[in-house]
């Protein structure tokens, strides 16, 4: 199956990239046990050293699992969620990864899988959500791990994969910086109110709601991020954004907002709001902060 390593460049990134590129082509299965170390060693044509270099490398990124054993030996891993998350974050430990960074992609995506979720939502995922927001924090668990699986669960509802990894890769990375940056416990109360808000548009199933309710918390979050840890902020007019005019792009419009009714801003002046479904909670448009945004648009074109 394998041929002699490459002597070009490093032997044993040679025989990591074949038995890599073997169980991802299919070629070798989960379960699948590989050759004999000695077999392996005449195929690749290496040292003993080399090759058990070649397979600790596949074993730690999640690849092969190793038995020991008269029937032991290199086994072909089954490749999960968590083995993939962890061998991304083990590549980004080495990158710069800003807050700023992960809140933009959070801005792409994430509405997104709150709107899908206000459609497809069943009775059942509301009260795995109310169990997750009324969630008592056990012993050695903490108001991240809690915040995060708010989101992971939501993801899940879309059904799909890529989608779902991708938020729990985003999700990792931003519980190990919070963790970090030591947030205050007034950050996961108003994390909690504003969870509180997004079910509630779930709950109703209005999807421009629960996609301006989460677009409304993740932008907080990463602008109380930012200001504790001293970095830039993420800020949607850095993306050039226009809004095509009609009701339908408003729902990403910073003039737009999701509040309980006894929020102070129903009463400002040049407000709009309607009622989400017959809850008390209340998607609200502000003019003033549409004028403003357009300006700094404005100003970004003739930069």
């Amino acid at each position: 199956m394998f041929e002699a390593a490459n002597k070009s460049e490093k032997v044993s990134d040679n025989i990591i990239g074949q038995i890599r590129d073997a169980i991802l082509s299919g070629q070798l299965k989960p379960g699948d046990r590989l050759a004999s170390e000695k077999e392996l060693i005449e195929q690749f044509n290496v040292s003993k050293a080399t090759m058990r270099e070649a397979l600790r490398v596949l074993e730690v990124i999640g690849l092969i699992e190793m038995r020991k054993g008269i029937a032991g030996g290199a086994f072909v891993a089954e490749v999960g969620m968590r083995t993939t998350i962890h061998a991304i974050i083990n590549f980004l430990h080495f990158q710069t990864v800003s807050v700023r960074e992960i809140t933009m992609l959070r801005y792409l995506i994430e509405p997104t899988v709150a709107e899908i979720a206000a459609i497809k939502r069943s009775d059942k995922d509301i009260q795995k959500l109310e169990t997750i927001i009324g969630k008592v924090i056990a012993p050695g668990e903490n108001e991240v791990s809690k915040e995060i699986s708010f989101h992971r669960y939501l993801a899940r509802m879309s059904e799909n994969a890529i989608l779902t990894l991708t938020i729990d890769l985003t999700d990792n990375l931003l519980e190990s910086m919070k963790t970090k940056i030591g947030m205050p416990p007034d950050f996961y109360e108003h994390v909690r109110g504003a969870h509180a808000l997004i079910l509630e548009c779930i709950r109703q199933q209005d999807p421009m709601a629960a996609k301006v309710a989460m677009t409304n918390d993740l932008i907080q979050v990463g602008n109380f991020m930012c200001k504790m840890s001293g970095t830039p902020a993420f800020d949607p007019v850095d993306l050039h954004y226009h809004r095509v005019p009609g009701d339908r792009h408003r729902d990403m419009h910073p003039g737009m907002q999701v509040v309980a009714e006894d929020d102070p801003a129903l009463q400002e002046n040049g407000v709009l709001f309607r009622r989400v479904g017959d809850s008390r909670v209340y998607l609200i448009y502000d003019e003033g902060k549409r004028d403003d945004t357009e300006k700094r648009h404005e100003a970004i074109k003739d930069a």
